[in-house]
């Protein structure tokens, strides 16, 4: 794995947060267990100065090492009145238009509720 790609992830998943939050409809991005728990953890681990920025909660990237292709997984909770249909489509647009600048990429939205 090359030295930046944790960098490049990290960026990915930064863009592809910011622009999914802008979508109107969106309430929130949805943490994950995984993410959840890293964040309890954190809680309670002292705070360094200079330490690693927080991750984009609701935004999982990957890459497939034999395409080197990456993929992001974007979980999200609707505002009522908003067509799911209509706002992942919005979420998916938005977002590989943020991530341009990367090859290759696929981007996954999920709905997992409506407040």
């Amino acid at each position: 794995m090359a030295a930046d790609t944790p960098r490049l992830r990290d960026r990915l998943a930064e863009a592809a947060a910011g622009a999914a939050q802008d979508v109107p409809g969106v309430a929130f991005l949805r943490p994950g267990v995984v993410d959840l728990l890293r964040t309890r953890v954190a809680d309670r681990a002292p705070r360094l100065a200079a330490g690693p920025p927080a991750r984009a909660q609701g935004v999982r990237v990957s890459r497939d090492e034999a395409t080197g292709a990456w993929h992001i997984d974007i979980r999200l909770v609707l505002h009522r009145g908003h067509r799911a249909l209509d706002v992942t489509r919005a979420v998916h647009t938005a977002t590989l238009a943020a991530v341009r600048a990367a090859p290759s990429v696929s981007v996954r939205v999920t709905v997992t509720g409506v407040v």
